[in-house]
C-alpha cells in the first residue's frame, strides 16, 4: 500500500492491521489502523511511528516520498506501544537531530527504551517548531487519551 496525501507535503504513512479483533476492549472487526505522518518541508518531520509488528510498512511509506536519512525530527504525540513501538528502530534508521515530546511522553520513552542517548526535547502547550512554511503548534492534552498526549 502507497502513502496517502492528506494536504500537499502531509502524508499519512502509518499501517493497517487488518486481523486485530479487539483493541482495548473494543470490537474491531475490520482491523486497525497505527496512523503516523510525515510532513515535508524545508525540513521534514516524522509523527508517532507504528507497532513494531508493522515497522516495514512505515519505512516502505517512508521510502515512498524521501529517505528515512532525511528526516530532521521524531515527534511523540503518545507513548503505548501501538504508536511507540517502532521507535528504536525508527530513531537507529533516521537519526533525528531531536525527538520531540510532552515531559510525560520523554518519562514513559525512558521507562520503556531506557534511552537516555536519544537527542529529546521536551515541549508544552504553546510551543512551535517552524519546519519552512509550515509550522506546528504544540498542544500538551494530558490524560485525553494518555498521560503523555
Amino acid at each position: 500500500m502507497r502513502s496517502v496525501e492528506i494536504k500537499p507535503n502531509v502524508h499519512w504513512v502509518g499501517a493497517i492491521d487488518w486481523n486485530i479483533r479487539d483493541f482495548h476492549g473494543y470490537s474491531t472487526y475490520k482491523g486497525t489502523s497505527y496512523n503516523a505522518f510525515l510532513v515535508t518541508d524545508e525540513k521534514t518531520a516524522l509523527f508517532d511511528t507504528v507497532k513494531k509488528p508493522f515497522l516495514s510498512d512505515l519505512v516502505h511509506r517512508i521510502r515512498q516520498l524521501v529517505e528515512p536519512t532525511k528526516i530532521d525530527y521524531l515527534v511523540v504525540n503518545h507513548v503505548e506501544m501501538d504508536h511507540s513501538g517502532a521507535i528504536p528502530e525508527i530513531i537507529e534508521l533516521i537519526k533525528p537531530e531531536k525527538v520531540f515530546c510532552s515531559e510525560m511522553g520523554k518519562k514513559a520513552l525512558l521507562e520503556h527504551y531506557h534511552r537516555e542517548d536519544w537527542p529529546f526535547e521536551v515541549v508544552k502547550s504553546g510551543q512551535t517548531l517552524n519546519l519552512g512554511t509550515k509550522t506546528v503548534h504544540f498542544l500538551e492534552t494530558r490524560m485525553l487519551h494518555w498521560p503523555d498526549s
